[in-house]
């Protein structure tokens, strides 16, 4: 009986998979629309359930992406992330990440408060944990944001060939040099036959940190807990898990700009985004309750005084308690 359950199983995705290939631009545009429904399902269903239901919806079309992505990268043998385990984490990870607005939103809404910050902090608990592991473990490098970048589909629709980023790497280890003194790993020029590579993004591959980066990245890993904990000691009101938290995020990136140079150009643009993220403490308690927040809103009452801005503006002003709300909105980096 299970066997016949299992082949029933594997024949129906075999499906899917034949269809997924030959419609990928049908499908894309069903996850855009699963994602902009969501949107439109927001306070237009019970009051009381609809943030929940939205946020439902948007999760479920995340999911529903990184499912597709990954059987497209199996079917055209595109699995580009370094070894099976560390792929395995980087998508139960990414799972987590796409699912952590909707537990915090539905914990809210159903449960204690005490239960959700319990949530809150098992999550990023889960992902420090794996990001640890892919650091020490994996030797990943630095952590991009996303941890699986999205498939470039249209170029698997038209020829077969994925553009492929600097944590892509070739499943043949000999095809790559590591220089010795800055650990930068380079394609060997007895790469084999060069049919399709004129056509294709050159690729280097990432640095291989040394112990002061390894502080640097565990720095950037462990900034959740260390607010977390230092919001539970001191309470969400004081200045202190604010401070903490932003001296960590600029210890981090402190250390790790230091050798700049040695890094790939997708990893500088990392730290370049890990830097404009900073702003966001303008926006995050109590900075935002004490310093920000009539600023923001007068500068935002000009705005809906103009007719072009008026809608955007608008929308802002009504949707920043909610998100001010959401700790996975503000704190997230």
């Amino acid at each position: 009986m299970s066997e016949a359950i299992k082949r029933g199983v594997d024949n129906a995705l075999k499906r899917y998979v034949d269809y997924l290939s030959n419609n990928v631009e049908l499908v894309t545009a069903v996850e855009s629309w699963m994602k902009t429904l969501s949107y439109l399902v927001a306070g237009r269903i019970s009051k009381s359930h609809s943030t929940v239901i939205a946020e439902l919806m948007y999760s479920s079309s995340s999911l529903f992406t990184l499912f597709n992505d990954y059987m497209l990268r199996k079917r055209h043998g595109l699995h580009t992330l370094q070894g099976a385990g560390a792929r395995r984490l980087k998508i139960a990870l990414s799972c987590l990440e796409a699912v952590e607005v909707f537990i915090e939103i539905a914990a809210r809404r159903y449960a204690d408060p005490n239960i959700k910050w319990i949530l809150i902090f098992c999550v990023e608990l889960l992902k420090t944990i794996g990001r640890f592991v892919l650091q020490l473990k994996y030797k990943s490098g630095l952590r991009y944001f996303p941890l699986i970048n999205r498939l470039n589909r249209k170029a698997i629709h038209m020829d077969g060939v994925e553009e492929r980023t600097d944590d892509s790497q070739s499943s043949n280890n000999q095809s790559y040099y590591t220089l010795p003194h800055s650990g930068r790993q380079i394609k060997s020029v007895n790469t084999g036959s060069w049919q399709g590579v004129a056509s294709a993004p050159v690729s280097v591959g990432k640095t291989v940190l040394d112990k002061g980066q390894m502080v640097g990245e565990a720095l950037h890993n462990l900034q959740p807990l260390i607010h977390l904990g230092t919001e539970a000691c001191f309470g969400a009101e004081s200045w202190k898990p604010w401070i903490a938290s932003i001296i960590t995020d600029f210890a981090s990136l402190g250390i790790l700009k230091q050798l700049h140079y040695r890094y790939s150009k997708n990893e500088n643009s990392e730290l370049v985004r890990r830097k404009f993220i900073l702003w966001m403490y303008l926006l995050r308690s109590p900075c935002y309750d004490r310093v920000t927040k009539q600023r923001l809103l007068r500068l935002l009452s000009v705005f809906q005084s103009i007719p072009g801005l008026r809608f955007i503006a608008g929308s802002i002003v009504a949707y920043l308690p909610e998100w001010q709300k959401t700790y996975f909105y503000t704190w997230n980096s």
